[in-house]
């Protein structure tokens, strides 16, 4: 399961799925920003009210000029920890290019967090 909450930017998913977010951002005037070729994206997970302690972050590379931008969360991305019981609440931001004249795109805001909520999957049967 993943989805996102187009209100509150929440993002839910099941431990260990796969997804595809669709990143866009708004110039002051509120029009689409326009990503540039070799612009960076970076997605970053950490743990709510500590964000020193990140336990996810995805560099994506953008290949062409477009206004949406597509990052990639494999299974491998989202298996954070070990198995869990219940849903386990994460914040997460989006930075445009990190490593320059850094812009967060979603973020903490006015005490709104951005929540990426993690269900539990289901293990798999060891056969012996």
């Amino acid at each position: 399961m993943f989805e996102i909450d187009q209100t509150t930017k929440k993002i839910s998913i099941t431990r260990g799925d796969y997804a595809l977010i669709t990143i866009t951002a708004k110039n002051k005037d509120n029009t689409d920003y326009e990503f540039q070729k070799g612009d960076v994206i970076r997605f970053k997970v950490f743990q709510k009210k500590n964000c020193k302690n990140v336990f996810l972050q995805k560099d994506f590379e953008v290949d062409i000029a477009k206004t949406e931008v597509d990052i990639e969360l494999l299974p491998e991305d989202t298996k954070i920890g070990e198995l869990i019981n219940s849903q386990v609440t994460y914040w997460y931001e989006v930075e445009l290019n990190p490593n320059g004249k850094t812009q967060t795109i979603i973020g903490y805001e006015k005490g709104n967090e951005k929540l990426f909520v993690l269900n539990p999957e289901g293990g798999d049967k060891e056969w012996l």
